[in-house]
């Protein structure tokens, strides 16, 4: 039997877009990101940020290893998050990539969110 799978399953899509839009001005060294970087006083670590993103993206990207590559994005974004807040800047954007990637996740593999059985 075929199980059909959501439409909204994809819906992890728009923060993935998200998340490469802003990898590769930081593996490019953009002068834009580079000073937004250095606001946060992470200017020096732009390449290795944008790499580790692009990282993480790929991971999800591969269906063997989506659910690897969800948590790692969930992460990422976390940072984000706090490194926004720390730096007193909207948090908004970290929070909605994170909550479109929680969703989306939810519609392209509900168990992962199961709770176990009682043995």
């Amino acid at each position: 039997m075929i199980k059909k799978r959501s439409k909204w399953r994809f819906l992890w899509i728009l923060p993935i877009l998200i998340l490469t839009i802003t990898a590769v001005p930081k593996l490019i060294g953009m002068e834009f990101m580079v000073q937004n970087m250095g606001e946060a006083g992470m200017g020096h670590m732009t390449f290795g940020v944008g790499l580790i993103e692009i990282l993480c993206i790929i991971v999800f990207l591969i269906p063997s290893t989506r659910n690897l590559g969800f948590l790692l994005l969930v992460a990422y974004s976390g940072g984000i998050i706090a490194t926004e807040w720390a730096a007193h800047k909207p948090v908004i954007p970290g929070i909605l990539v994170q909550v479109l990637l929680w969703i989306g996740m939810y519609f392209e593999n509900p168990t992962l969110f199961a709770l176990a059985e009682k043995a």
